[in-house]
Order: structure tokens, then C-alpha cells, then sequence
């Protein structure tokens, strides 16, 4: 038996959840109205490059279950973390994680790339030790965003030497540089995997969304809209600078806040 719902959210966390440079949730009210979107039976998803356990630590999980009104609600939100490797859904009244087995980074390549960065960029640059699918590297909290830039630039050098290794340069992995992090993952993970296992589970459930609503603050975060847009009615709320947006390959509505970032993302929620 299906059920048609008005919303399914699909939600980018750094920029939009969370501040990028405080790394967690800065924007009174944005936790307490995405659970209100909860408590009228939506849909809301998380799509994102981070870990499930950097979500977890942020308290992300906790708040929302202290937020809904009703926590069997709770069935309607799913986490996809590592753009698409892992994902956290509340199941039988608890949290269940799971990986994706089939996406994975060699523990001798993590290893080369951790000794890189303590070597020769640990001023700037730490490797990320929660991640289970993927490589990443990210900016030490309170550095100049302009400086790790410019070091990036060595660093995606000396990945992409390292990727030419005779063990490595037939494994279809590719470098993801963006503004405070370094990763190395599968080519074919990123937005738009997310965002079909989040379709996927969606249809699943015998839900129908009227509309999905994919929100996000950087060019990558366009792939969610452009994964869906020819399947489903979608809507891109982007709540970065328009100036810095590439909408070249959408063509479904999007939508821009005028207040930016998590502030941009409330100001939509409370819209609707």
C-alpha cells in the first residue's frame, strides 16, 4: 500500500545544516522546523560527504530525536554519509548504520596518503580518521581557508602521482578537492549516488512524494536535482552564492534564499 506525501527533503549538511567553519549547528530553529516537516509525515534526508559518525558527534541525530514530537516519525529520515558509501535510518525505535561493502579504498593507499599529510601538511591538514569508504583529508578547525587553497594545490599534485601507481591506477578512483577538504574515492560515488539510494529507499516504503526538494550551498550539490529531475518533480533550493552556480545541466526549478546557508535553508523550511 503506498502513501503519497506532499515532500521528500534531501539536505546537504556543510552550508546547510551545519556552518562550514564551525563545523556544527549554528542556526536557532533549523533543527526544530525540519522535524516539524517530520511530524506532518514528510520525508527528510541528509546527503553528504561526511561520516555517519561526524554526524553523530555533532549531535545532528540527538537533536532531531529530541526535536519530533512523535520519534516513530523517525522512519521518515535517513542519513547517507561518504556521498553515498554509508547511511544511518532509524529502524524498530533505534539508529541502524550500514556500509555499502562494494565501495572501498585500499588500507595500504590510506596509509600513504595519512603518511603525506603528516609529513608534509600537517599544518594545515589533518586525515580523517572516521571515514569507511573513502579518503579524506580536511582543513585543521580555525586555519585560513585561503592558505589550505593554495596548499591544496600540492597536495592534489602529489595525490595524483600517488593514483598513477602501478597498484592504484586501474582501481577508478579520482581526487574530490572542495573548500576545506581533499578526497579520494570511487568515481562513481558523489550527490547523485546519494540521492538515487535515497529515491530508492523512499520507493521502497511505498511512499510517493509530490515533490522533492533537494537543498544544497556548491556546484556538487546540483547533482542530487539532476539525478531525479528526470524521474521526479524536483526543486533546487540553493542557498550558496548564485554567483558561484553552474545550473547549466538543470532543468528543474531552482530557487534561491536570500539569506545564505543554514540561515538560507530555515528561511526556506519556514516558507512552505
Amino acid at each position: 500500500m503506498s502513501q503519497t506525501i506532499a515532500h521528500a527533503f534531501l539536505f546537504d549538511v556543510d552550508g546547510v545544516i551545519t556552518d562550514p567553519a564551525e563545523k556544527k549547528v549554528t542556526q536557532k530553529g533549523l533543527i526544530e522546523a525540519i522535524a516539524e516537516r517530520l511530524d506532518s509525515d514528510e520525508v527528510v534526508t541528509l546527503n553528504t560527504g561526511r561520516s555517519i559518525s561526524w554526524l553523530s558527534e555533532k549531535g545532528i541525530f540527538r537533536e532531531l530525536e529530541t526535536s519530533v514530537k512523535d520519534k516513530s516519525k523517525l522512519s521518515n529520515f535517513i542519513a547517507i554519509g561518504e556521498k553515498g558509501g554509508t547511511w544511518q535510518a532509524y529502524e524498530a525505535g533505534t539508529w541502524k548504520n550500514h556500509i555499502d561493502e562494494s565501495i572501498e579504498v585500499p588500507l595500504e593507499l590510506q596509509d600513504r596518503i595519512r603518511r603525506l599529510i603528516e609529513e608534509r601538511f600537517s599544518d594545515l591538514m589533518f586525515f580523517d580518521e572516521s571515514k569507511l569508504t573513502m579518503i579524506s583529508t580536511e582543513m585543521i578547525d580555525g586555519k585560513s581557508i585561503t592558505e589550505f587553497s593554495e596548499k591544496q594545490k600540492d597536495l592534489v599534485e602529489e595525490m595524483n602521482r600517488i593514483l598513477l601507481d602501478p597498484d592504484y591506477k586501474n582501481l577508478n578512483l579520482r581526487i574530490d578537492p572542495t573548500t576545506i577538504a581533499t578526497d579520494i574515492q570511487n568515481a562513481h560515488v558523489g550527490k547523485h549516488l546519494g540521492a538515487r539510494k535515497i529515491a530508492d529507499w523512499i520507493q521502497s516504503k511505498g511512499i510517493k512524494p509530490e515533490h522533492f526538494i533537494t537543498v544544497g550551498d556548491s556546484q556538487s550539490d546540483t547533482d542530487m536535482a539532476e539525478e531525479l529531475q528526470d524521474d521526479y518533480p524536483v526543486e533546487f533550493v540553493f542557498v550558496g552564492d548564485p554567483e558561484k552556480l553552474d545550473s547549466s545541466r538543470l532543468h528543474c526549478p531552482i530557487i534561491f534564499t536570500k539569506a545564505r546557508y543554514s540561515a538560507g535553508a530555515l528561511e526556506y523550511l519556514k516558507s512552505l
